[in-house]
């Protein structure tokens, strides 16, 4: 089933929630974590923010006729690439990803989103250990494979 151009459209921009970006209108330029968006009219929300004057806000409504940019400058939370992680440990298709809610569901009853795993038992911890491997790697960058090793020897020594 293909996906009609809109609908792409809107699945790129909902994946900028909780990134960092500039936006660029007529005569100001706003930088800041996009919180939220309305689709109607392409307005937006950024918090914190601050101008290219200096002048920081707690939050920042944009409306969408004004917006002539939106720059993603740095990622937000990969939750498809966590999705991807999650599935190594489960049978295909119990672990699905909902980008418009911003969160995963595995065998149904163990929610994941960038905050956390909600549930509990043991399939809820491996879970949870994956996250917690995911969160870690992503605070270190690429290729922090062998830090971390480093940092559960520790742990587990204690």
């Amino acid at each position: 089933m293909s996906q009609t151009s809109e609908q792409r459209f809107f699945r790129e921009i909902s994946g900028l929630i909780d990134a960092e970006v500039k936006v660029i209108t007529a005569n100001k330029v706003y930088s800041g974590t996009l919180l939220g968006m309305e689709r109607q009219k392409m307005s937006i929300c950024l918090g914190p923010a601050e101008d290219d004057e200096g002048n920081e806000f707690e939050r920042i409504f944009i409306y969408g006729q004004h917006i002539l940019e939106i720059i993603e400058t740095a990622k937000g939370f990969d939750l498809q690439a966590l999705t991807e992680e999650i599935s190594k440990l489960f049978p295909k298709g119990q672990v699905q990803y909902f980008p418009d809610a911003r969160s995963i569901m595995v065998l149904n009853k163990i929610k994941v989103t960038e905050f956390g795993v909600e549930g509990s038992g043991p399939l809820a911890e491996s879970v949870r250990n994956v996250y917690n491997k995911f969160v870690e790697k992503m605070q270190f960058g690429p290729g922090a494979e062998a830090e971390i090793e480093e940092m559960e020897k520790f742990r587990k020594r204690k």
